[in-house]
């Protein structure tokens, strides 16, 4: 009998505590691509979130090792929570706060 391996995967997953949405591409087990979107519209994550976030996945498997939780998914929110952090405090830094118009 001959052996199959699942080469190409993509998997979306809804994560409640932290309501968004996240997309999981692999190969093999190694993920070679994520993306996300805040907020449980999933037609919405469908038509405009469903490409590679190749900044979001290089970061992800730069930090992984780093990353506690149990699961893998546990370890792909907490690396989506801080390339969030990460990516604010760039902009706020080369912007500087957004103050209101008078």
């Amino acid at each position: 009998m001959e052996e199959y391996k699942l080469v190409t995967s993509s998997e979306i997953y809804f994560s409640h505590g932290d309501d968004r949405h996240i997309l999981i591409m692999k190969e093999g087990e190694e993920i070679v691509g994520l993306n996300f979107m805040q907020g449980d519209e999933l037609e919405i994550f469908l038509e405009q979130y469903s490409d590679i976030d190749h900044d979001l996945t290089d970061f992800y498997n730069g930090v992984k090792y780093y990353l506690g939780g149990i699961t893998e998914l546990d370890r792909v929110n907490q690396a989506i929570w801080a390339y969030f952090d990460y990516k604010n405090r760039k902009h706020e830094r080369k912007y500087g706060f957004m103050r209101p118009q008078r």
